[in-house]
Parts: C-alpha cells; structure tokens; sequence
C-alpha cells in the first residue's frame, strides 16, 4: 500500500479529478499532484478510517477545493474575432431552437430558418458537449422531418388528431431542447 493508497484517499482524490475536469490538463495534474503530496503526510501510512477521514475533512471538501483552484485560475481571454467567446451565442442558440416550433406554425419558411441559425449557434460553440448538441438538434428537428416523413408515406391520410399530435411536438419538443441547453449551458458556467 503506497503512502495514499488508502481507499478513502484514493476516492477523495479520484472526486476532485471529476470535479476538475474543466481545468486545463496541466493545472489540474499539479493540483492532484499538491493534494496526494499534502495526504502523504497527513495520511502517512494510517489505516483507521476514521483518522483517515479526519485528516479529508481538516484538508476541505473536494467541492470547495476545487472551486478555490478556479477562483486562481486567469480569465481565458476571447479569441480575436470572436466577439467576447462563443458564451455570447448560449442564450441566442436556445432561444432561436426554442422558438423554432412555434414559428413554423407561423411561416414554415421563417421556421425553417431560424432552425437553421439556432443550429449554426449551437454547433459553432464550444459551451456544450457533442451529446447535447446532438440531442438538441434530434429534438429540433424531429418535428419538420416527421412532417416530411409523415407527408410522404401518410399519402394524404393523415386526421386532425395526428396534425394536433405533431403541432403540439413541433412547439414541446424544441422547448425541452432550449431549456436543457441552458442548463448544461449553467453547469459549465
């Protein structure tokens, strides 16, 4: 057993990793590196959890340490054209995919636009995930190509209950995608 090894040691460590994943690979390597130097001597070779734990607690929760390693960390500054970083295109995004529905029921020609701009905005940004972008845009576009869908194989067939089925996702579904965006969006912030 090395002198961190110990289980509760080695989960502390492990939590913070997780937590500090937004730091850049170096600052976060030096801050684990600080904490197992930091537990090698306040843990030593100690195998009573309790004196164990008593020393992660003394040392602070992996929460606040990350967030006092963020707080030192330097603004990133905006890359030159971009306006102040693509943050500024989180709420535009949402809200052009939010809006999107509800403005295909007024125009299928603006709708399809301002689907095609939120969808710019979103893949152009770096705030969220390859998976929240895809599942924004699966929601924001279920919508038209279930109509496409719909109205090619339906043939004609289709009744008011199936027309109010598919109005009420075109409206919900890019609704949902808007605000899971600016909650992920509120994660990474």
């Amino acid at each position: 057993m090395t002198r961190t090894a110990h289980p509760l040691v080695t989960d502390y460590l492990a939590t913070v990793e997780r937590e500090a994943s937004f730091l850049p690979a170096g600052r976060r390597g030096e801050l684990l590196a600080d904490l197992r130097e930091h537990l090698d001597v306040a843990v030593g070779d100690e195998r009573d959890p309790e004196t164990v734990r008593a020393a992660l607690d003394r040392l602070g929760s992996p929460a606040a340490i990350v967030a006092a390693a963020r707080a030192e960390e330097p603004e990133a500054p905006a890359a030159p054209g971009d306006g102040g970083g693509s943050k500024d295109r989180t709420a535009p995004a949402a809200v052009l995919l939010g809006v999107s529905g509800v403005a295909t029921l007024f125009s299928p020609l603006v709708g399809l636009l301002v689907l095609l701009a939120g969808l710019g905005l979103l893949w152009t940004s770096d705030v969220w995930t390859q998976g929240t972008k895809t599942l924004a845009t699966a929601l924001t576009a279920f919508t038209p190509l279930l109509i496409v869908v719909g109205g090619t194989l339906g043939g004609g067939r289709v009744g008011p209950t199936e027309i109010l089925v598919v109005l009420a996702l075109g409206v919900v579904l890019p609704l949902v995608a808007a605000v899971r965006l600016f909650r992920a969006a509120r994660r990474t912030a």
